[in-house]
């Protein structure tokens, strides 16, 4: 008997064996600051009237069908972690699979787009494991992609439009992508002939417009505690450090690697001789990334960390992966050597991934399950939560019993409760003082979480060493790990 032996798919499930066994180590991650402040809204709302409204606490925000997303989940896995990412996980896989339909009629295509995945695990998958709404927005990317490419493949631009819509609705940078699929679909409309020969055309262009344009009324009533207190969501900002901060931001979403592959593909395919749907598709990315720029140069779109800009993986992730099976198919031997360079850039930044997952390298914002599952250990004692490590402290408080038996003292109850919009947001750092001023007599401890040090930091921080200087107080360290630490206090009980 003949023996069939088909390398691309032996390939193939080594690379998703590889990506499955990064996902699990991502899954396990603490818990860190941004993600316990909107979880605390999700625990704390019980009534649908308060999802549909601005969130109160922490001046938090989030689309209604991640909050409800997450309440359900939480019914169902309580506040264990790692089931809640795999949820999480779960859910942004099948938005993902109708992507893989693309690749089929390559040979190598899944390998090369598994590959490219990879190479960005720690940024793209750390977000559809992520206890936000940004695995949201990534999905709808590469929805909106799947929507593209069944407008050119099979000539349908309803789904086009029921994608626009949708996706209109589960986040708030995502409203960018469906302006750009309202856009496509209009030019498609126009060069298919489609207005005039069918009216139901012209409707569902209509409703899905309306939608989008009501998600984008609805999304500003949503972020308006954050777009009220937070100046590095607003404009008014110099040329030079709104380019700089899109810039710090786009480096991180993408890492080096896929940054250097994207724009080379992107600039590539322009001189390819295929105009299909990838050179439609990439188009349609560089039209979306005009837009990020001039959003954020004006002002009107705060792309200031990779999580704000990440929705613009996925198409670099697939336009990379496309331009690589097309230029490496090619007769032209320039385009031939392009894609085989790109692929080895790309593979060589996913054999890193996999190297550091493998070595256990860490990958937390915050250690949190280290320090906590500490904490939980340790015999009742007075603790001063720095502002910093109070939401965290919440949300492990729900997680393990263990860490009632403490006493804990905290500023930041009063504010973290609804407020006005017009109130200027909270300064942990002022915060620190008044901290101090609650200690217990005799020796306590300080709990301090999301310290945002590098990791060749050493010590606490300097504004915290300061105040701890001024109440005449000695300390030692009892734990430190990744951007948190627990001290043991002692302080003077006569310094004013």
């Amino acid at each position: 008997m003949k023996k069939y032996f088909d390398l691309p798919t032996l390939c193939t499930g080594i690379a998703l064996l590889f990506l499955v066994s990064i996902f699990l180590s991502l899954a396990s991650r603490s818990v860190w600051i941004d993600e316990a402040m909107l979880l605390k809204n999700i625990i704390e709302v019980n009534t649908l009237s308060g999802f549909i409204t601005p969130l109160p606490y922490y001046d938090q925000a989030e689309p209604v069908p991640a909050s409800f997303f997450f309440k359900a989940a939480m019914a169902i896995f309580h506040y264990d972690i790692k089931p809640l990412r795999l949820s999480v996980l779960a859910a942004s896989v099948l938005m993902i699979l109708p992507v893989c339909l693309l690749f089929k009629k390559y040979k190598w295509g899944l390998f090369v787009f598994l590959v490219a995945i990879i190479g960005n695990t720690f940024s793209s998958g750390f977000h559809v494991t992520e206890l936000k709404y940004y695995f949201l927005e990534v999905s709808g990317s590469f929805l909106a992609i799947f929507a593209i490419w069944e407008a050119e493949e099979n000539k349908n631009i309803f789904w086009t439009l029921l994608i626009a819509a949708i996706i209109s609705l589960i986040g708030f940078s995502t409203l960018i992508v469906s302006g750009g699929l309202l856009g496509y679909a209009f030019l498609w409309c126009l060069a298919n002939r489609e207005f005039p020969r069918r009216s139901a055309t012209i409707v569902a262009f209509l409703c899905a417009a309306a939608c989008v344009a009501f998600s984008y009324l609805y999304m500003k009533h949503l972020t308006i505690y954050q777009l009220s207190n937070y100046a590095e969501y607003g404009g008014g900002k110099s040329l030079l450090v709104s380019m700089k901060s899109l810039g710090g931001a786009i480096l991180g979403a993408y890492g080096k690697a896929l940054l250097i592959t994207s724009c080379l593909s992107s600039i590539a395919l322009f001189a390819f001789n295929n105009r299909g749907f990838i050179f439609r598709l990439n188009l349609f990315f560089f039209a979306l990334v005009c837009v990020v720029v001039a959003g954020r140069v004006f002002g009107s779109y705060p792309a200031t960390y990779p999580r704000h800009v990440i929705w613009l993986v996925p198409f670099s992730l697939v336009i990379s992966s496309c331009a690589i099976l097309e230029f490496t198919s090619s007769q032209a031997k320039t385009f031939k050597v392009l894609g085989w360079i790109l692929f080895v850039v790309l593979a060589l930044q996913a054999g890193k991934a996999c190297y550091k997952n493998l070595t256990g390298e860490n990958y937390e914002y915050t250690a949190n399950n280290s320090l906590y599952e500490h904490l939980a250990k340790m015999e009742p004692s007075n603790i001063l939560v720095y502002p910093d490590a109070q939401p965290s402290l919440e949300y492990y408080l729900q997680l393990d019993d263990r860490l009632k038996k403490h006493h804990y003292t905290r500023v930041l109850d009063e504010t973290t409760q609804t407020r006005d919009p017009a109130m200027e947001m909270p300064t942990f750092f002022s915060m620190i003082r008044t901290l101090f001023e609650l200690r217990p007599a005799g020796e306590f401890y300080l709990l301090l979480s999301h310290l945002d040090r590098q990791d060749d930091d050493k010590g606490i921080t300097a504004v915290i060493e300061t105040e701890i200087k001024k109440f005449d107080c000695q300390y030692t360290s009892v734990l430190h790990v990744h951007n948190a630490e627990l001290l043991r206090m002692h302080c003077r009980v006569d310094h004013e």
